[in-house]
């Protein structure tokens, strides 16, 4: 154990902890290992952040019955495993996509602009305004002036589900509202 983590307990709960992780090392290095047969992640690592964090909730565990701790104990080893896999999975499909987007950014090609950053907020008012039936306009001006869904339904005395489908409804509205195609053919002209 570091002496950072020794310089911070008092000497008998020191050595309680150090007993505590003695007996419950063997265990946990068992399923680290079983976890991680796949490879890509050490069963070494596991145990030791499982550790760090029992270490952290020692005072609860100490109070807790032994099943409850290896519970506990199995369940933060598991969770660190996922973490690890997760990460691992974000670092392997991440790098395609920054290959991606690498090129466009060495080319000096300007990146084309998204529609909607070309809607000028009269436009879009006034595409809210046209939004039919009442109720879409309604939960979407709640929306917009930045109320939650259930305020909104407490508000429009409707159910929480409901607003969302009306919200989903108003922004599929809109979103034919304010494409150029749409704006063209209902002669107002949108940038």
């Amino acid at each position: 154990m570091g002496a950072r983590i020794r310089a911070t307990m008092d000497d008998g709960l020191h050595r309680q902890f150090e007993a505590f992780a003695r007996a419950r090392r063997p265990g946990l290095l068992r399923l680290a290992r079983r976890l991680c047969a796949g490879g890509g992640v050490d069963p070494e690592d596991l145990v030791q952040e499982t550790l760090e964090r029992a270490f952290r909730h020692f005072d609860r565990l100490v109070a807790e019955n032994a099943g409850a701790v290896s519970v506990w104990l199995s369940t933060t080893l598991s969770n660190r495993f996922l973490d690890h896999c997760r990460r691992r999975r974000t670092e392997v499909l991440g790098a395609p996509a920054l290959r991606v987007v690498q090129p466009q950014e060495v080319s000096g090609e300007p990146a084309p602009l998204e529609q909607w950053t070309r809607v000028s907020r009269e436009d879009f008012l006034h595409a809210i305004e046209q939004l039919k039936p009442p109720h879409l306009r309604e939960a979407y001006r709640l929306h917009v002036a930045g109320l939650r869904y259930r305020a909104i339904a407490q508000q429009l005395d409707a159910p929480e589900g409901t607003v969302g489908r009306w919200l989903s409804e108003a922004r599929q509205a809109l979103r034919g509202l304010l494409t150029p195609d749409a704006a063209s053919s209902e002669g107002r002209a949108r940038p």
